[in-house]
């Protein structure tokens, strides 16, 4: 396709059984889609092409013009681009598409009774429930919906994604090294929890009760934040030291009619001093001070 602020055709979807945003399970056909490609109505009622996955449909960087089934894939053809997205998607920026459909019981639904696209959507990192579609090209010279996503076939990564990737994970890394400094997670699973976290899409928001958004990033994140520690680091205070002026402590409370063995104390005590007298590891002078006290 050529002209100004053209592209296409975008393979947006395809026939099959697909779990959608919400967790519901749904199944789209090739009749249904070849209805959808039907009943587009790009005068009355025209889809806007977004970035990720709005709660509006606004700022639109370009339209569908029109869309049509082919060997059961539904393709878009779009105008009315923006520049600044067009570079975008030159440059490889978005490898991922999303639809959403307006539900055909809804309200809002330009067309009652049938499935109605509500938006294209172009994705950088998120989660796609549709595999096995083309990437997009360009051409030369140019509540009452469910939203669905689905992959592309990925170009490799260029150097400043791969740099981005990088940079990512370092600041992942950082947050759960502060979350190990605190104590909220053992160090056993740093690696773990640092390839997982920069795993999750940043862009995407998950919507929970009394209208609060969050991305899928921030809600891990604050999640192990907000866990109890399992582990403390640093200096404990056990009160009255241990060893009073070079020797074991006398004071320790000692039930009635009951005496404690000072032997173990004082040969503790007296392979410290070899060690640091002689030079001598801990072990050798435990020795050693086990000889003097036969």
């Amino acid at each position: 396709m050529s002209g100004a602020g053209k592209f296409g055709p975008v393979e947006v979807f395809r026939a099959g059984s697909f779990t959608d945003m919400t967790g519901g399970r749904q199944t789209i056909n090739e009749a249904t889609l070849r209805e959808i490609a039907s009943g587009y109505d790009r005068e009355a009622a025209p889809a806007p092409v977004v970035i990720g996955h709005p709660q509006t449909d606004t700022p639109a960087f370009g339209w569908v013009e029109a869309l049509y089934v082919e060997r059961g894939v539904l393709k878009a053809t779009l105008e009315q681009t923006a520049a600044e997205f067009a570079d975008a998607v030159k440059a490889g920026r978005f490898k991922k598409v999303s639809i959403s459909l307006f539900l055909p019981n809804a309200a809002a639904n330009p067309k009652p009774g049938s499935f109605y696209l509500k938006h294209v959507g172009f994705l950088g990192a998120a989660a796609p429930a549709v595999s096995g579609l083309m990437p997009v090209k360009f051409a030369a010279t140019g509540g009452d919906s469910l939203p669905f996503y689905q992959d592309a076939f990925a170009a490799p990564a260029s150097a400043a994604e791969t740099e981005l990737a990088r940079l990512r994970r370092q600041v992942r890394e950082r947050e759960v090294e502060e979350l190990i400094a605190e104590g909220r997670v053992l160090p056993v699973f740093k690696d773990e929890l640092v390839a997982f976290a920069a795993s999750l899409d940043d862009t995407e928001t998950v919507s929970f009760s009394e209208g609060a958004t969050a991305t899928r990033k921030d809600w891990f994140l604050s999640y192990l934040k907000r866990q109890p520690k399992v582990v403390s680091f640093g200096v404990l205070d056990l009160g009255q030291v241990p060893f009073e002026g070079g020797r074991p402590r006398q004071d320790q409370t000692i039930p009635d009619g009951y005496s404690a063995d000072r032997t173990h104390d004082e040969l503790l005590h007296a392979a410290r001093q070899i060690a640091r007298e002689k030079g001598v590891s801990f072990s050798d002078a435990e020795d050693m001070a086990m000889e003097g006290l036969r």
